[in-house]
């Protein structure tokens, strides 16, 4: 790319990121927290002849700037939206008036020979005290750091010959100074109100309302001005520098996150098409070596909602948007940098044969706990009087829905569960697994609430239970891998033999199971004694079934209740 070709690019500082535009599009880049978020917009083309003639043009400009660019500027500082560009370029009206008016009252109180020293002073007065606000307003610190990761990445990005240059080393060692920077035009545009003092007009009233037109005209004259030392050669930038003054207190230097995300605006601003997959994941493996390219398209296909083999067969076309970018970049650094479960980003987990939602409150279904499922389908397809089924402890519902949903029966299944966050992942894949005829849930402190039911209603009581509570040794919680400990612990720790849950449940379970009732247990590969002990120490129960998983390890026990 030569040069002089170079698609132009500016930025607005904001409170949280930078706009750039470009003539191609607008780029929105913003930090929320602990990630990137950025969106593109289109770049009005403005052809009228109004934007093409000296002077006006600038005015022109300057008006749709202030309508955009400033709008957003002042909705990120004041975290109101509501302010629009009117009423924003309204304001920078009465400034600028203002500004005009102090001097000439103050310079009324003096005798025409000192009026225009008085109105200089005052002026130059208002200049200073205008720079020192600025300078000690503590909730514009940031914007000007983000206004010199601005300037920084645009003079980076200047003297780079391809855009592929653009490193973040490159960013660090630029200037923070831009001759081409919004706050010259300010200056411009004071030096001019302060040249205007020189008219030779003794009628304050007059004068007054010339100087408000030559400052509406001065605009347009700083934006040439600005253009024309724009081409000047290096050499020659000292012509730059008393309008440059502005920048030493609106400028202030970024940290490095800032000049990244200035890196990454710039160059979404200026690349005539967006990345391709390809290019995406790419970039990716650059970062992250040891991720499979096959997570990368899972992760991509739940942000884009696009198929993966779609995703794959075009990922020399398809070209992925700046947000979805941002977000594809932010889960695979929780994935990897995080160990966070790629199931809680993509929002999706598979088990027995149905797709599940699952999120943050829920402990994600394992294809061991199937073992659960197809025992509890097997005895309720053999015996035609279980009708009633509860899924206590339920989770994501994954397994009371698997069970409705594959019995050869109407059945009714209540999923039971102490988290109102899990509740409502189970209530979601009701609907989404159609079930909802069959299967409703219920809020309750383990069986608590069911046994209040029964006491009113002794018909109430069901025919089997099936649950996988939790049962992981308190001592052994901090041993487990790093992305099973984003699970919720309320799903996983068991108590200090991870038998608590197997104890009440077992006892609750007396007044809610009918006589011949089934109970179903999920249990940890080394608990198969203690559950012995425990159901031979509560005689109502028999264990009529035990069964290992894939792995050849204790999975589920299966016991019969005969009421006493």
């Amino acid at each position: 790319m030569k040069k002089n070709k170079k698609i132009k690019t500016g930025g607005v500082a904001l409170a949280d990121g930078i706009v750039f535009t470009s003539q191609i599009r607008q780029v929105v880049i913003e930090q929320k927290k602990d990630r990137l978020v950025g969106k593109t917009n289109p770049v009005f083309k403005d052809n009228s002849l109004i934007s093409k003639i000296p002077i006006i043009r600038g005015i022109h400009g300057l008006k749709n700037q202030i309508s955009n660019a400033a709008r957003k500027y002042t909705a990120s500082v004041t975290k109101d939206k509501s302010y629009n560009g009117s009423y924003i370029l309204g304001i920078y009206i009465m400034l600028i008036i203002l500004i005009i008016t102090i001097p000439i009252l103050i310079s009324a109180l003096f005798s025409n020979e000192y009026r225009n020293l008085v109105q200089f002073i005052v002026l130059s007065l208002e200049t200073l005290f205008f720079a020192i606000m600025l300078k000690n307003i503590k909730e514009m610190n940031i914007v000007f750091q983000y206004h010199g990761a601005e300037h920084k990445a645009v003079n980076a990005y200047e003297n780079c010959k391809d855009i592929n240059e653009l490193t973040l080393e490159k960013i660090k060692t630029s200037s923070k100074i831009h001759k081409r920077c919004g706050g010259n035009l300010v200056m411009y545009i004071i030096m001019f109100i302060m040249l205007s003092i020189l008219f030779p007009i003794n009628n304050l009233i007059i004068k007054y309302f010339a100087m408000i037109i030559f400052a509406l005209v001065s605009v347009g004259i700083s934006y040439e001005l600005i253009g024309l030392l724009s081409l000047l050669p290096k050499p020659l930038d000292i012509l730059n520098y008393p309008a440059c003054l502005i920048q030493l207190i609106t400028t202030k230097e970024p940290t490095d996150e800032m000049l990244e995300l200035a890196r990454i605006g710039i160059i979404s601003s200026v690349r005539k098409t967006g990345k391709t997959v390809q290019e995406v994941i790419t970039q990716i493996k650059e970062k992250y070596p040891k991720i499979d390219t096959q997570d990368i398209y899972t992760i991509l296909e739940s942000i884009d909602n696009r198929d993966r083999n779609d995703l794959m067969i075009n990922k020399d076309t398809y070209t992925v948007d700046l947000s979805k970018e941002l977000d594809l970049e932010y889960e695979v650094k929780r994935y990897i940098e995080q160990d966070y479960p790629l199931q809680y980003i993509t929002h999706k987990q598979y088990f027995y044969n149905e797709e599940y939602y699952v999120d943050e409150n829920v402990l994600i279904p394992r294809s061991d706990t199937e073992i659960l499922v197809e025992k509890a389908i097997s005895y309720i397809n053999e015996e035609p009087d279980i009708l009633k089924v509860i899924d206590l402890c339920t989770g994501s519902g994954a397994i009371g829905i698997s069970i409705a949903k594959n019995v050869e029966k109407d059945i009714d299944v209540e999923l039971i569960d102490v988290s109102h966050g899990a509740l409502s992942v189970a209530r979601r894949n009701i609907y989404k697994n159609g079930v909802e005829k069959k299967v409703h849930t219920l809020y309750s402190d383990l069986l608590s609430k069911k046994i209040e039911e029964i006491a009113q209603e002794d018909n109430k009581k069901v025919d089997m239970i099936v649950s996988n509570p939790p049962y992981i040794k308190s001592k052994d919680m901090a041993s487990l891998d790093k992305n099973v400990l984003k699970e919720p612990h309320i799903a996983l720790d068991g108590g200090e033999d991870g038998m608590v849950f197997y104890t009440k449940i077992v006892e609750q379970a007396k007044s809610v199971l009918r006589t011949n009732g089934l109970l179903i247990f999920e249990i940890g590969y080394d608990e198969l004694e203690q559950m012995r002990k425990l159901i031979y120490n509560n005689q109502e129960f028999k264990i009529i079934e035990e069964v290992k998983d894939y792995g050849g390890n204790d999975r589920v026990v299966i016991c019969r209740f005969q009421q006493k």
